[in-house]
């Protein structure tokens, strides 16, 4: 029944706190340019905004940033490519701080390698390949455990946009009725990946136990039990 199973990254498989990673992130990558973090983050957010709205299937997310955010940043594009590729090797890895997998992280990708369909990352691609594979590294993941990692470099759509979860079920060739969706996001996970005609594990910690497609990273290999 299952052609391919997606997990998201952040608060799915990897515990992190976003708001204070991302506090981070902005006021290193201000730095990198030399930039005012205030106004840095406002124009940067624009910028991915630009990004996550592109409907364009022609233009990857990589090319709708960048087409934005050289508008605005004051160095030219060569310059800014090494910046970025600077800040991506060499900064990035040290804004880890405590974030690591979750208890039952392992178990749940363990489980979806027994169905021996696809798996996919399907963390949002609104960074470049190398910031995932660091954020991965921190989720204790194995790279060739996944038959795609989405990033801005080869996806065009981003969530919550469900023309996302269509394009990589296009990627793998499989029908999207068949793929299951696992992520923590109620509407950049569930709803998209639902409206996409996608199967749905909603994971929700909160809860004691299995509930239909509702439930802990714990219960998903029961959940997936359940479905062959």
């Amino acid at each position: 029944m299952i052609e391919a199973i997606l997990f998201d990254l952040d608060g799915t498989l990897l515990d992190v706190d976003m708001d204070d990673f991302l506090d981070r992130y902005m006021l290193k990558l201000a730095a990198c340019f030399s930039a005012d973090e205030k106004s840095f983050t406002k124009n940067l957010w624009t910028s991915t905004s630009a990004m996550i709205n592109n409907k364009d299937p022609q233009i990857t997310n990589e090319e709708a940033f960048m087409e934005h955010f050289l508008t605005w940043i004051n160095h030219p594009r060569n310059e800014v490519m090494q910046r970025i590729h600077d800040f991506y090797e060499k900064v990035f890895p040290t804004l880890q701080a405590t974030a690591g997998p979750f208890p039952h992280t392992e178990a749940a990708v363990a489980a979806a390698r027994k169905l021996q369909c696809p798996l996919v990352l399907a963390t949002n691609p609104i960074f470049p390949m190398v910031a995932i594979r660091h954020r991965m590294k921190w989720a204790g993941l194995q790279e060739k455990d996944f038959a795609l990692i989405t990033a801005y470099e080869n996806m065009h759509f981003a969530k919550p946009n469900p023309d996302y979860y269509l394009e990589i079920a296009q990627i793998l060739g499989v029908n999207p009725a068949r793929c299951l969706m696992v992520g923590n996001d109620p509407v950049f996970d569930i709803r998209a990946a639902a409206e996409a005609g996608l199967i749905t594990y909603f994971v929700d910690e909160s809860l004691p136990g299995l509930n239909k497609n509702r439930g802990r990273l714990a219960d998903f290999p029961q959940f997936l039990n359940s479905l062959t």
